[in-house]
């Protein structure tokens, strides 16, 4: 072995060696955890620093240098951070939860800090990813959202959700639904058949309430047979073998389907149940209609019941008789509600 090849083999070691002690100091800083708030403000002191510090230089860095004091000059890159001039601590405005990371101050181009500042910014969550639809009915919905929890903010204690009837509705109409727990699931329940919805999540930790997330795609509840009655407004014979029967139909939120018409039955008082008699509206929009080819001076029960495609509603039932089949004597007769 040569001399030269000894000297470059003393040189590696020794290379080595530094590089171990360095690894060996790094290991042994001590590390002083502060926790805050996003959104106050926040003053690190810079350790080992005191009144009867000589500061020639002095930098502040996490994975990057935040600020520099040279030549009696405090250099700083960020608008929100400042150094100060009297005691070199690092000031924050409104701390931000990107703020969180393990902080050194170099005094004097040492190698290492005298200890590190592992600063954690805590602050409301991260608003969920947007909810999907998993599941439905006419009446519940099955939500499911993804949702990163950092390990290292305040936990997620509870889910809001918010939801919007229609396309165009305000997201305050209808009532909040809290899940009270930390899944990232729900079944919402008590809705409308035949409804538009939609929903979107908020994440709550003890700090407050994320943002909204994403709201998810529009949803159509299911049928059902409808709940409502059409009203009756007038109900009488027009001739010894006719009747007329007109009526509003129910409100719209009790059809439950499309709205596809009326079915009406009728048959005389005294006659069986079987001996029924059918006709189908087959319009929503019609409000009136009359019954022909009927017994002369006989009392009918006539019913009126909207349809959809699940089946057809409750029935409205009046009462009519035709007339005597005198015409210079005719009167109309009004029903009675059965």
């Amino acid at each position: 072995m040569n001399f030269l090849t000894k000297i470059h083999i003393g040189l590696l070691l020794y290379g080595l060696f530094i590089e171990a002690a360095r690894i060996f100091d790094e290991e042994n800083i001590p590390v002083k955890t502060i926790v805050a708030v996003a959104g106050k403000n926040l003053t690190l002191p810079c350790p080992g620093v005191n009144e009867q510090s000589l500061i020639d230089t002095l930098t502040w860095k996490t994975t990057v240098t935040i600020a520099k004091f040279i030549n009696g000059m405090p250099m700083v890159h960020s608008q929100r951070i400042s150094l100060l001039a009297d005691n070199y601590s690092l000031f924050f405005n409104k701390t931000q939860s990107s703020d969180t990371g393990e902080y050194s101050c170099i005094i004097n181009d040492r190698h290492s800090p005298e200890s590190i500042i592992d600063l954690l910014i805590q602050d409301v969550p991260a608003p969920p990813e947007r909810p999907l639809i998993t599941y439905f009915t006419s009446r519940q919905v099955n939500l499911s959202w993804a949702h990163l929890q950092d390990s290292r903010n305040a936990p997620v204690l509870d889910f809001i959700i918010q939801i919007r009837v229609g396309e165009t509705g305000a997201w305050d109409e209808w009532p909040e639904v809290h899940t009270n727990n930390s899944i990232a699931s729900y079944v919402v329940t008590k809705l409308l058949p035949f409804t538009v919805y939609s929903f979107r999540i908020l994440a709550v930790n003890r700090l407050g309430v994320s943002q909204p997330s994403k709201e998810s795609y529009y949803i159509c509840t299911l049928r059902e047979a409808p709940v409502g009655k059409p009203i009756t407004t007038v109900a009488h014979n027009t001739s010894s073998t006719s009747v007329r029967i007109s009526w509003k139909p129910p409100p719209a939120d009790t059809i439950h389907g499309e709205f596809l018409g009326y079915r009406i039955t009728y048959r005389a008082r005294d006659k069986q149940p079987e001996d029924i008699k059918e006709i189908y509206i087959r319009d929503s929009s019609v409000e009136s209609h009359e019954i022909s080819n009927l017994e002369t001076f006989t009392q009918y029960l006539v019913s009126l019941q909207v349809f959809n495609p699940e089946g057809l509603g409750p029935a409205s039932t009046v009462l009519i008789m035709t007339d005597e089949g005198d015409d210079s004597s005719f009167k109309a007769t009004k029903c009675s509600c059965a």
